[in-house]
């Protein structure tokens, strides 16, 4: 939890400085709904539901370095998992009108918590560790409703390098999900 805590300190403190050296709409704040296509937590079978928000610092109109958090809580009877994923990486936008694309690349950690309520004496996460090297690709678009609004659309290849305890789990975990997102950007 740490490496994940001073990741997200340092790359905020790095931004910080591009854009306070900027004008005016050089940053890009994005939260809203996120859909995972497979649960990598090993709680649910099928998919996740969630949030995922993110900062863009723009260096100029096209190109900036994006910090991305997402989150998203499955559960069982019995147990629970925390499962949220801190990424940063460049992303390029092509400026223009109100349909603006962009296209990232994203390179963090995703951290899983788990919780039981069951009643066996010994209870240990499935994984070897809590924490995953994750690094993904993806992009959507922007439609703009206003000079500082826009609704967005975006998807992202994500893979994680989770390992589970024993051989039986291992084929059920998804080390390549799809993330979807959609939610509105606010730009300063």
């Amino acid at each position: 939890m740490r490496r994940f805590v001073l990741l997200g300190l340092g790359v905020l403190l790095l931004g910080g400085g591009l854009a306070g050296a900027q004008s005016s709409d050089r940053v890009e704040v994005f939260g809203g709904y996120s859909y995972l296509s497979n649960d990598i937590t090993l709680e649910t079978v099928g998919s996740l539901n969630g949030w995922n928000a993110s900062v863009n610092l723009k260096a100029n109109h096209w190109f900036g370095l994006v910090l991305d958090f997402s989150g998203f809580y499955p559960s069982t009877d019995e147990d629970s998992t925390k499962a949220h994923t801190l990424l940063v990486g460049p992303q390029v936008s092509w400026p223009g009108g109100r349909i603006r694309p962009f296209g990232h690349f994203l390179l963090g950690d995703t951290n899983a918590h788990y919780t039981t309520s069951s009643s066996s004496p010994v209870f240990q996460s499935p994984f070897t560790g809590t924490n995953s090297l994750t690094y993904g690709a993806g992009g959507g678009v922007d439609y703009g409703l206003t000079h500082r609004l826009a609704l967005r659309g975006e998807v992202d290849w994500l893979h994680n390098g989770f390992k589970t305890w024993d051989n039986q789990r291992s084929g059920q975990v998804f080390h390549n999900v799809a993330r979807i997102s959609t939610g509105i950007v606010f730009r300063f």
